[in-house]
């Protein structure tokens, strides 16, 4: 029986033979056009002020990522029983509301406050990342304000400055 992933295997596994071939079959001089001399001495770090912000999108991005691609073999499994095909639906709902509201919030704040934040939302749990250059409680008061104001239920909302 062919499946998807059958199919994706099978051209995968084609692109590496292809490519294996044609590195055996190059001749050394080929070979030396491709290979540059990289000079590792004088690399220096660049580090903006959002880099952590950044990390912390792509470090969330994967896990979500992970937890999607979890929930969706559920869904798509044959043996799985229709109790368990609910609560991945559900989770993949929750995620998915989630992550507007994060992206709702993160704009509520760039608007209103001026910041750029990181904002990652797990059940009841609110976890903001400002970017600002002191640590000040009446800001993070002003915050936990418009976030409360913007969700519903009851949240227990953390705010960081980086």
């Amino acid at each position: 029986m062919i499946n998807k992933q059958s199919i994706w295997f099978t051209f995968l596994f084609s692109i590496i033979l292809v490519l294996s071939i044609f590195y055996v079959t190059m001749n050394e001089s080929d070979l030396s056009d491709f290979v540059s001399d990289v000079d590792t001495n004088d690399t220096t770090l660049v580090v903006n002020e959002s880099t952590e912000l950044v990390s912390l999108r792509v470090r969330n991005d994967e896990e979500v990522l992970e937890t999607i691609n979890q929930l969706q073999d559920v869904l798509l499994s044959e043996t799985s029983d229709i109790e368990s095909k609910n609560d991945a639906y559900n989770d993949l709902l929750m995620i998915s509301n989630n992550k507007s509201d994060e992206e709702k919030i993160e704009k509520l704040l760039k608007d209103e406050f001026g910041y750029e934040s990181f904002v990652k939302i797990n059940s009841t749990n609110v976890t903001i990342v400002i970017e600002a250059e002191k640590n000040d409680y009446s800001i993070a008061n002003n915050v936990i304000r418009k976030v409360t104001e913007t969700l519903k239920g009851n949240k227990y909302i953390t705010v960081k400055f980086s």
